[in-house]
């Protein structure tokens, strides 16, 4: 036929750029694409708003670098939940005036979320459509972390990275990038966990030591090798003195509804705390602290000892239902350690809304019930989140523990 081989030539070349296209470009057609972008424009507009007028929580990472930019002084104590480490990484930002590194930060963040579903396909085996629901199920943290120019966008995509990276044989790489989401907040470094239950203990090890000499190196190098060192004691001492449940209630701090940590949430509704202290609080009993702490802690050593079972038991399941299993896990354990949770925080249930994937009644439930309580102040006084997060534990545990009951469904690839 005429022009049959050109045709031919030309179907194939159509083809080949179509397979180098993005996956998750493949996967929509060109009205949810464009619905898609216009809710990222929106998205990215507002936060960078947000950041440049000081209405987001950006400002107090940002302010911290811009005193190490302009003076080469780590201001600890200035905002102590930020290992010193912020300081430095993100003092080329803080050169910038605050409305162009909100800007900057917010499309970091944003191209986190547009790289997360790829990640957690390399991880997990899912396909964006089965992606769907489970982001459903946590859009609404998700889109709150965005607003307030959170760093857990770009934390949950370098610890799902990592996870991906180290299940493909390349863990010292992976366990690097769960390290670089540590240096930006601390509490990342948990899903080293993951690596070591997994049987890659020594990429785990090596990876642990490699952020430990990037961490000291950046701090000495830049700040001085005095102040570099000294300023991982101070902060350390601050943590001490003004962290921890028992910190923040002898500071009288972040004991408001917002802040749905499991240890805060059993002291406003079962514990002895000064009821102006805890505002939209529902109190149920007026146990003394140390009891009200010495309960969480009961409930950190049974979630750690199921999370141990867990990662025994998930070493027969297959390899793309082990490791999301046990990243789900190891994320719920991580809010229930901190004292400190922000609605925000609970984006890190992402893991266990996909682990749970083929259960959408779940996941309706978990949409509906989140934005509800973002939405009702005193839900939030009662740690509905938190509530979720556990509830999601045992869910994603049982299936693991056992499968044949729980009738799990193995995302295929």
């Amino acid at each position: 036929m005429p022009g049959g081989e050109s045709w031919y030539r030309m179907s194939e070349n159509s083809m080949e750029q179509l397979r180098r296209r993005p996956v998750l470009v493949r996967s929509l057609d060109r009205r949810a694409l464009i619905l898609l972008a216009i809710l990222a424009a929106v998205v990215l507009s507002y936060s960078a708003f947000r950041g440049a007028t000081l209405t987001s929580d950006f400002k107090n990472p940002y302010r911290v670098a811009r005193v190490f930019w302009e003076t080469r002084t780590l201001d600890i104590r200035g905002e102590p939940r930020y290992p010193p480490t912020i300081r430095v990484l993100l003092a080329p930002l803080a050169g910038l005036p605050i409305g162009a590194a909100a800007a900057i930060w917010a499309l970091l963040s944003l191209a986190a979320v547009i790289a997360l579903p790829r990640a957690l396909g390399r991880l997990s085996g899912a396909s964006l459509r089965e992606q769907a629901l489970p982001w459903l199920a946590v859009l609404t943290f998700i889109l709150d972390a965005l607003a307030l120019g959170q760093s857990d966008p770009i934390n949950l995509f370098l610890v799902t990275a990592g996870l991906a990276l180290a299940r493909a044989a390349r863990p010292v790489t992976g366990a690097g990038l769960i390290g670089l989401a540590g240096m930006i907040k601390v509490l990342p470094v948990a899903f080293w966990g993951v690596l070591v239950v997994r049987r890659r203990v020594a990429g785990a090890v090596v990876g642990a030591l490699m952020t430990l000499l990037v961490s000291i190196a950046l701090l000495t190098v830049f700040a001085g090798w005095g102040p570099g060192l000294s300023s991982i004691g101070e902060w350390f001492a601050v943590l001490r003195e003004q962290e921890g449940p028992w910190g923040l209630v002898a500071t009288q701090n972040s004991l408001r509804e917002n802040n749905e940590a499991l240890p805060v949430v059993l002291a406003r509704s079962f514990g002895a705390l000064d009821p102006s202290l805890a505002r939209n609080a529902v109190s149920l009993a007026r146990l003394p602290l140390p009891v009200i702490w010495q309960i969480w802690l009961v409930i950190l050593v049974a979630m750690v000892m199921t999370w141990l079972a867990c990662a025994w038991r998930a070493r027969r399941a297959p390899p793309e239902r082990g490791w999301l299993g046990m990243f789900a896990l190891t994320a719920v354990v991580m809010l229930a350690a901190s004292h400190v949770v922000w609605p925000h925080y609970f984006m890190w249930l992402l893991p266990a809304t996909l682990f749970l994937a083929r259960r959408p009644r779940v996941l309706v439930a978990v949409a509906a019930v989140g934005q509800l309580a973002m939405m009702v102040p005193m839900l939030r006084g009662l740690g509905c989140h938190m509530a979720i997060a556990l509830v999601l534990f045992a869910m994603v545990a049982r299936e693991i523990v056992a499968p044949a009951r729980a009738n799990p469904v193995a995302i295929a690839r």
